[in-house]
């Protein structure tokens, strides 16, 4: 191909994109989405009595306020393996994905391009000396539908805010991941204690036990004693297998959160197994920042975003669809013959415009705006319910904390009360100024305030993390990070090109958005 020819192509191919751009973008029909208004109280009904509010509720690693070592590393490891949590990073991705195929669509739709070459020999025939001639085409065809009413731009901005929608998906994902791996750790925890609670008693009653049955041989207590101290034993002993079951399905919890085989959990829980102690004092803010900090907020609310702009989408659709089309093709030859030598070139150029009026289907198309409609107004209702729903977990989460630590200052006053009354109740026993029943009414209730005082502590425990949970905290430790591991994006770019979506500059508009309240669809 001559130079001059390339040139030309060059510049033919400029001029149609940007005749498609210039004539993009005249008017944009649809709804442009708001807000929607919610219903938020000015302060959260309930509230944690005591002194000065000091633990932060949505502070970025907030089980640090436990300060267990153990259970920070849990939550680290989790973060970077759990395999939930990379599905919805992959959903980023697919998101990415199709919102950079809706902005293509901006540009010419449809093109291709074709060349070809002949080559003819003619033998000579009689007086005729043989020929030779060459000759080359190349031809390009492009057709594009023009983005009058916003067609097309209310569907970036539809996939624009289903971007949004996979990110705050992905950091919802994050919250209960945080809140499931402190639940199974502190109620394995209580496990535990409670265990090892009812491996103390059951140690002690067994001393009874030994004891009762001397004082029977030597004629101090009755058959009646022995055997009701047996019962003890057997009851105390009947207490263990259960929590050590629900103990191992705790274990095997964390296992899966944590893509860990259960040996390996165990390996991770060595060392002190106190029961998490929760902080008292939390600071909950107040119901406005709800819209901001919780992701399944934000969430709805982009849901309610990305329906509003395919109002748009699907309405200019009722409206004439303007398309262009053009064709721009060139050739060139040579031919040899006769003792001559000729070489030419042509240009051609085509270019057609069609307008589509919707007539037939005008009927189909205007059910199919009701039906979009139907559904954003299904997404706002959905965002409200979800705000609504979010005030009463924090309420809820927030009451629950204070009771739980009212239930667990109790439990502890008896337990120590049951303690003090098994002694006096085996004193007032060797004394023989109390039968044997009084012993066994304070051991059963040693055995039973104990019991409580361990699943009280869990129980307050857990109450801090819902509370947590509730209002949202834990995401933000995922701003600026990879949403996949570096071994999936690796394997990921072996097998595709990319480009830049694993991994999209900051300043791109595929680039993660963070947190933040949602302000007109952006």
């Amino acid at each position: 191909m001559k130079p001059a020819t390339s040139c030309r192509l060059s510049i033919a191919c400029a001029l149609i994109v940007s005749m498609s751009v210039a004539l993009t973008g005249c008017v944009t029909v649809g709804p442009d989405f708001k807000q929607p208004e919610v219903t938020l109280e000015n302060q959260w009904l309930e509230s944690l009595a005591g002194e000065a509010q000091t633990a932060p509720g949505a502070q970025a690693a907030w089980w640090t306020a436990f300060n267990d070592p153990v259970l920070s590393a849990l939550e680290q490891r989790a973060y970077e393996r759990n395999l939930s949590l990379q599905v919805a990073g992959l959903h980023i991705f697919k998101a990415r994905a199709q919102l950079a195929i809706s902005a293509e669509n901006l540009l010419p739709q449809s093109g291709s391009v074709s060349t070809g070459a002949d080559h003819i020999n003619t033998s000579g025939v009689g007086p005729i000396p043989p020929t030779h001639l060459w000759a080359e085409h190349l031809r390009v065809n492009v057709g594009w539908e023009i983005d009058f009413w916003g067609k097309y731009r209310r569907q970036i901005e539809s996939d624009r805010a289903q971007l949004r929608v996979s990110e705050a998906a992905y950091d919802n994902a994050l919250v209960s991941l945080f809140g499931d791996v402190a639940n199974a750790y502190i109620d394995l925890r209580a496990l535990e204690q409670r265990i090892t609670v009812a491996q103390q008693n059951l140690k002690a009653v067994q001393q009874s036990l030994t004891l009762t049955q001397a004082r029977y041989k030597r004629g101090a207590s009755s058959q009646l004693d022995v055997e009701q101290a047996a019962t003890l034993v057997a009851e105390t002993e009947a207490q263990i297998p259960p929590l050590i079951k629900a103990r191992a399905q705790d274990r095997d919890t964390l296992a899966v959160l944590l893509a860990d085989p259960p040996d390996a959990v165990d390996a991770q829980l060595k060392g002190n197994n106190a029961i998490p102690v929760p902080p008292t004092q939390i600071d909950v803010g107040i119901p406005a920042d709800l819209l901001r900090r919780r992701p399944d907020v934000r969430q709805a609310a982009l849901n309610a975003a990305a329906q509003s702009a395919l109002i748009g989408a699907a309405k200019a659709k009722l409206y004439p669809s303007l398309s262009l089309t053009g064709l721009f093709g060139l050739s060139s030859g040579e031919q040899h013959g006769i003792g001559l030598s000729q070489w030419g070139s042509k240009t051609i150029g085509l270019f057609s415009a069609g307008i589509t009026l919707p007539i037939l289907d005008r009927g189909q198309l205007q059910n199919a705006v009701r039906i979009q409609d139907a559904a954003f107004q299904e997404a706002v209702l959905d965002y409200q319910n979800t705000v609504l729903q979010a005030q009463k977990e924090v309420e809820d989460a927030i009451a629950a904390l204070r009771t739980s630590l009212d239930a667990l200052a109790a439990s502890s006053r008896a337990s120590d009360a049951s303690q003090r009354a098994l002694k006096l109740a085996n004193v007032q026993y060797r004394a023989g100024s109390v039968t044997y029943d009084t012993v066994i009414d304070a051991s059963r209730s040693m055995l039973r305030d104990g019991d409580s005082l361990a699943q009280n502590q869990g129980i307050a425990a857990l109450a801090a993390v819902s509370l947590y949970r509730a209002l949202g905290g834990g995401w933000e430790v995922a701003e600026g990070q990879q949403v996949v591991s570096e071994q999936i994006a690796e394997q990921m770019a072996q097998r595709t090109d990319w480009g830049r979506l694993l991994n999209p500059p900051a300043n791109s508009a595929l680039a993660r958005a963070g947190g933040g309240q949602l302000e007109n669809g952006k």
